[in-house]
């Protein structure tokens, strides 16, 4: 299992847009928003890297509003 945290840099206004958007998948377990560089924390799950990349690939690029994400990964397999 890969456990990756996204730290999500949303388009000015577009906080509430973009949580609702990430709601909706099932590979994010937890999600938070928080004050600071970021404005959106989402904890990740899937079962391998592939499916992480597609995941990203597939889904979260073609959201709207979000600005940028940084993925920092988990240095332990769950």
């Amino acid at each position: 299992m890969t456990l990756v945290f996204l730290l999500i840099r949303a388009k000015h206004g577009k906080n509430g847009l973009v949580r609702a958007q990430l709601e909706k998948f099932e590979e994010i377990t937890e999600l938070y928003e928080v004050f600071g560089r970021y404005d959106i924390i989402a904890k990740v799950e899937t079962y391998s890297n592939k499916e992480f990349r597609n995941f990203v690939q597939n889904k979260l690029r073609v959201e709207e509003g979000i600005k940028s994400v940084e993925p920092i990964f988990s240095a332990e397999d769950l």
